[in-house]
């Protein structure tokens, strides 16, 4: 007994020592089957962590079981009244409003686009904005041609 080899076979096969290397089917050995596909595992396969909760399943029908809301998208708001207030008013700030439609046209679309589409607020107000401006020129650019033409005698 003094000696370590006693009979017995080595517990492991060690790649470092090839001598104690055996083979599967060597002498005293059992054939070691080879794993089916349908026992082992697939490696690859998701595998849960410690302590992970198995995945709910799906139930087609509702009912117990883990049941989400569906999800929806909202239907955009209407923006046109809003966006033609905005158009108009930079139509006319661009043309200095001689044209004159477009102020007007700015002014009463903003003000129904306000009422209507809460969606397109700042662009009615930036209509609005830029309509009552180049309204307000032209009224204070009327006021003073009328003063004007009343003071010279005409």
């Amino acid at each position: 007994m003094s000696g370590t080899d006693h009979g017995q076979q080595p517990p492991f096969n060690d790649p470092k020592h090839p001598s104690w290397y055996t083979e599967p089917g060597a002498a005293g050995n059992k054939p070691v089957p080879p794993p089916s596909p349908e026992v082992a595992p697939n490696p690859y396969a998701f595998q849960p962590g410690p302590g992970a909760q198995p995945t709910p399943q799906y139930n087609p029908y509702g009912g117990p079981g883990y049941n989400q809301q569906m999800y929806y998208q909202p239907q955009p708001q209407p923006k046109g009244l809003s966006i033609g207030a905005l158009v108009c008013g930079i139509v006319g700030v661009v043309t200095f409003g001689f044209l004159f439609l477009p102020q007007i046209a700015a002014i009463v679309l903003g003000h129904i686009g306000l009422s209507k589409e809460p969606a397109g607020r700042g662009l009615a107000i930036g209509g609005l904005v830029m309509g009552y401006l180049v309204a307000g020129l032209w009224a204070i650019l009327l006021f003073f041609g009328f003063i004007g033409a009343a003071s010279s005698g005409f």
